[in-house]
């Protein structure tokens, strides 16, 4: 599988509105909530997940119209919660080294991020590579 730059900026172009939504509904629920920040990492991912699925869907690999739309869903959803993990192990261990918060959330959504493009891409939606 080939990166390309074009398509990973379509791709971060949706996954950006679902990151602020992690973001904003992270810190919110640390703060007005008193959760910890991966449980309300995991919260909000919830929320975003299945928004960021359609923008991919029609937008960033135009597979809507193609068969296979709950199971690509599902996959999607599946590696949401690898991505979650990945990101809450992230945040945790910037965190242990006394990264602030803010910070150690962006750093996770950003690394997670890349990582999340190339196995969307290779394994998720593989008929829709550039």
């Amino acid at each position: 599988m080939q990166f390309s730059l074009k398509k990973y900026g379509v791709f971060a172009g949706g996954a950006a509105l679902g990151a602020l939504v992690d973001y904003v509904v992270t810190l919110g629920a640390v703060r007005l909530g008193g959760l910890s920040p991966s449980l309300a990492l995991g919260l909000a991912m919830l929320i975003s997940a299945s928004a960021v699925f359609l923008w991919h869907d029609h937008v960033t690999f135009a597979a809507a119209n193609q068969p296979g739309r709950i199971q690509r869903y599902l996959a999607f959803m599946g590696w949401s919660l690898a991505v979650f993990l990945l990101r809450a192990g992230l945040l945790e261990l910037f965190g242990h080294f006394g990264m602030a918060l803010p910070l150690a959330l962006a750093a996770a959504i950003l690394i997670a991020s890349v990582i999340n493009y190339v196995i969307s891409a290779a394994l998720i939606f593989p008929g829709n590579r550039p």
